[in-house]
């Protein structure tokens, strides 16, 4: 009965360390933080929500205004209309973001006032349709506990700047404004940021400054509970993600980044409210910024750059660190074990064990492609359709697990593919440490643990009890940590594929291969294989046909009126499936100018909209045009193509790049009353502008169909009408004026 048990044991503890692990920490008391002060920051600016320029907006900030000002700070506000422009990549394309915004700013002197400051972050506002519980009062109740705690204690060695920053669910340009302009900004020597992507789960320290040896080392001697390791660091550097703390590491301001991200459903949806959240999770949040503040702000000197680190939490008890290029010398160990195995008295020549690494790499690439085909064709290609799926994307995760366990059962590894295993996990190794060095422990570590288990078991047999017991224990472990970390990867990029959940194929093999052999020499083996193969597909039935919406986690509605003024067509539309429309031939939209939006669509009758007010202004040395919406846009964004290169151009007043021959992408990103975009640019030769617009505001014409649910930023035309039109400009013909 222990041959039969084993295994499911083995895998049963390390599955639940992994999900133990992966809930926010109770205790972490010794801080001082209080729930209740954090809860009452959530109850005052997340009871609806606060998009910049709303009534909820206007309400947060005077409250945090008032509460920071209570806690005897020096307090002040930056105001104005700001301007970003993103990075020139295939998602953004240099796209510029202007809002107006009201940065918070509070400062707590220190006793040297000459040394560089340490500055805590957050944002305050969120985004249309949700109320902010998670994202970002989180944060948000996180600074005021620092600032609380902090003001109430010794004086720091150095100033520290607390930081509400407005206007980054639009763009960053809150954080992009103060670190540009503030007279406090050039004093930052290191930036705290704190975050939310869900409402649930530890806060991870997901992203660094570069060269952190020094930063890892004090987040992990201070840090209570820590959670955090390279892999994660790297892997976020690779998406198209950004948080305020992108803006000072531009600036090569030293920074560390936290947010807890489980339960993906509740963000930027309805469902992020005070009755949703995790009080655990804004608790660990608070002390990861509380400690790592402090620890910064009462540092003799500030982390340097030093050399990179690797790092990685053992399960939220300590972190084990060390310079990147440790890793090569473990790998050097791992080699070193591996071609002193007698692999031959396992029955293995060596180009056996080769076709076994093939083996090993065939299914692991296999599995993950399945994976990221079935989850493309349930989810559907589309951010919308992915958020009409996202209340699954939990359980379907377990789908994935079980299709990668159970390929593992139904191959039944034996020596060939287990030695086959630890050579491929050494040269991902390797791939890694040259490629993504901070995903490299997670390969390092696994492949040292199994080339020692083969020289163990080449000495003893793998049968022995000591080659089952080290397998079990220490494979287990690494497993528990591998899991943790496939779980935190799979949430961040399971919008895009659920693929790195495949890695479970090789660590399996490699870590525990002897007590999977051992299980998979019994008579029913394969048949416990089929079974858990067989309920992977029967949960992905059940994934394909069972939207699961309910009132906690409704279908967001997406429908809008669409007229196209080049053409004079007018249409019913929506980003998500013809499901949401009324009946008619139903035609695909791609607005030209703005080819990342991508509609289906009926015929609708035409509607009224009050478009912006279009002007240029040809003055003696530039040429001005100005963009004003009267009416509060839901979006108004414009695509301004040159017929020549043009230079010093500026949106309003802030210098911007365009590539030659690319349009400048410029869009007013708050929907406030009297938006207004000024493109300038230097008078020269004479030249031609097109430009291409989209614009929304709200509310359907009347007769609209109803719409299929709440509003939410990932449906942000929805009950909008939408105009897209393009106007022809000419300047430059005339004399220019005195």
């Amino acid at each position: 009965m222990r041959r039969y048990l084993f295994l499911p044991m083995v895998v049963a503890v390390a599955l639940a360390i992994a999900l133990i692990t992966r809930v926010a920490p109770y205790g972490g008391d010794s801080t001082g933080y209080s729930f209740n002060e954090a809860r009452k920051v959530l109850i005052a600016i997340a009871s609806e929500p606060r998009p910049v320029g709303s009534v909820g907006h206007a309400k947060a900030h005077d409250w945090l205004v008032a509460r920071l000002t209570a806690l005897g700070l020096d307090v002040h506000t930056q105001v104005g209309v700001g301007v970003r422009q993103a990075d020139f990549d295939n998602r953004r394309k240099g796209a510029v973001s202007v809002s107006p915004y009201q940065n918070i700013v509070a400062v707590i002197p220190g006793r040297d006032r000459a040394k560089k400051a340490v500055l805590l972050m957050a944002h305050y506002d969120s985004v249309l349709g949700a109320n902010g519980a998670a994202d970002n009062a989180s944060g948000v109740s996180a600074v005021l506990e620092t600032a609380r705690i902090l003001v109430n204690g010794p004086t720091p060695a150095r100033d520290v700047i607390f930081l509400l920053t407005d206007a980054e669910e639009v763009g960053l340009v809150g954080a992009q404004e103060f670190f540009d302009k503030h007279t406090l900004a050039p004093r930052v020597g290191a930036v705290v940021n704190v975050e939310a992507r869900g409402s649930r789960g530890r806060a991870i320290m997901f992203q660094t400054s570069p060269k952190n040896g020094e930063l890892i080392q004090l987040w992990a001697k201070h840090a209570v509970q820590p959670t955090g390791n390279s892999l994660a660091n790297n892997v976020y550097q690779l998406l198209p993600n950004d948080t305020d703390l992108s803006v000072p590491l531009k600036k090569g301001v030293t920074g560390i980044n936290a947010a807890f991200i489980n339960r993906l459903k509740d963000y930027h949806m309805p469902s992020d409210r005070l009755d949703n959240i995790d009080m655990h999770a804004v608790k660990h949040l608070g002390n990861f910024a509380l400690t790592t503040t402090t620890a910064l702000a009462n540092a003799e000197l500030l982390p340097a750059p030093a050399s990179e680190a690797a790092y990685f939490d053992f399960f939220g008890l300590f972190v084990v660190r060390y310079p990147m290029w440790f890793g090569w010398i473990l790998l050097a160990i791992g080699f070193g074990l591996l071609f002193t195995a007698k692999v031959e008295r396992l029955g293995v020549r060596w180009r056996q064990a080769l076709g076994g690494t093939l083996g090993v790499l065939a299914l692991t690439v296999t599995v993950g492609l399945v994976s990221h085909v079935f989850s493309s064709y349930a989810y559907g290609n589309g951010i919308i359709q992915l958020r009409e799926r996202i209340n699954e994307m939990g359980p379907a995760l377990w789908l994935f697990v079980a299709l990668a366990s159970s390929s593992v059962l139904l191959v039944r590894p034996r020596e060939a593919m287990w030695t086959g295993s630890v050579i491929l996990m050494l040269i991902t190794a390797v791939v890694t440490q040259i490629w993504m060095p901070g995903a490299s422990w997670l390969f390092d570590w696994g492949g040292l643990i199994g080339a020692l288990l083969l020289n163990l078991a080449a000495r003893s047999g793998w049968q022995s009890s000591a080659v089952i017991w080290v397998s079990a224990i220490t494979g287990g472990l690494w497993g528990a940590l591998l899991l943790t970390g496939v779980i935190i990867t799979y949430d961040t990029v399971a919008p895009m594929t659920p693929a790195p959940v495949a890695l479970i194929i090789p660590f399996a093999i490699t870590l525990i291969g002897p007590v999977i052999m051992g299980f998979g020499n019994l008579t029913y083996a394969r048949h416990f294989g089929a079974v858990l193969f067989s309920m992977a597909w029967l949960g992905a039935a059940w994934l394909i046909f069972d939207p699961s919406f309910s009132d906690q986690n409704p279908k967001p509605g997406d429908l809008f009126h669409y007229s196209d003024r080049v053409n004079g067509k007018n249409y019913w539309a929506t980003s998500s499936t013809s499901r949401e429309l009324p009946d008619g031939p139903v035609t695909e939209i791609i607005p030209p100018g703005f080819e990342s939006y991508k509609w289906t669509a009926v015929p609708a009758p035409p509607a009224d909209v009050a478009l912006p007010e279009v002007k240029i202004d040809e003055q003696r040395e530039k040429i001005v045009i100005s963009m004003i919406s009267k009416a509060a846009p839901r979006l108004m964004n414009f695509s301004i193509k040159p017929t020549l290169t043009l230079s010093n151009v500026r949106v309003n007043g802030k210098a911007i790049n365009m590539r030659p021959g690319q349009p400048a992408r410029i869009g007013w990103r708050a929907e406030t009353p009297d938006a207004k975009l000024m493109f300038e640019f230097d008078r020269k030769a004479p030249g031609k502008l097109t430009i291409d617009y989209l614009y929304a505001v709200a509310k359907l014409p009347p007769g609209a169909p109803p719409m299929g649910g709440p509003d939410t930023d990932w449906t942000r035309f929805n009950g909008t009408r939408v105009v897209r039109g393009s106007i022809n400009l000419s300047y430059g013909m005339s004399s220019p004026p005195e």
